[in-house]
C-alpha cells in the first residue's frame, strides 16, 4: 500500500534546497508520493498520480513521461540544469520542474525522513 504524503511541491522544494525552473502557478498542487528512476519505462510502467518524478535526467522526455503518468512535478538533481525544449513543453504542459544539487540518495533520503515524519 502506498502511502498518500500531505505534502505540495513548494515543501518539496523547500525541502530539497531547490530552484523552481518553470510552473511556478503551481507550486502550491500536493504530490501524494514520489518515484525516482532514470529509466522513463519504469515509470510509465507504475500505477501512480500526482507523485513527483525524481531523476538525473533533463531533457524532454522526462517531461513527456511525466505528462503522460500525471506527475505533480519534475525533480532534476545533480545540479543539472533540464534542456530548454523540456522547459518549453513542462511550461506548456503546466508541470513545475524543480533542480537540485543533490545526489539522488541524499534526495531520496531527505524525502524518506521526511514521509516517516508524517
Amino acid at each position: 500500500m502506498i502511502k498518500i504524503i500531505p505534502t505540495t511541491i513548494g515543501e518539496i522544494n523547500k525541502l530539497l534546497d531547490g530552484e523552481i525552473i518553470c510552473g511556478e502557478e503551481n507550486i502550491s498542487n500536493h504530490v501524494e508520493a514520489f518515484a525516482a528512476s532514470d529509466l522513463m519505462s519504469d515509470l510509465l510502467a507504475m500505477d501512480l498520480e500526482n507523485y513527483a518524478l525524481i531523476t538525473a535526467l533533463n531533457n524532454s522526455q522526462v517531461v513527456r513521461t511525466a505528462d503522460i503518468t500525471n506527475a505533480a512535478c519534475i525533480i532534476i538533481l545533480r545540479g543539472k540544469k533540464p534542456e530548454l525544449n523540456a522547459v518549453t513543453i513542462a511550461s506548456q504542459d503546466g508541470i513545475p520542474i524543480i533542480v537540485a544539487n543533490l545526489s539522488i540518495f541524499e534526495a531520496c533520503t531527505r524525502l524518506g525522513r521526511f514521509v516517516e515524519n508524517c
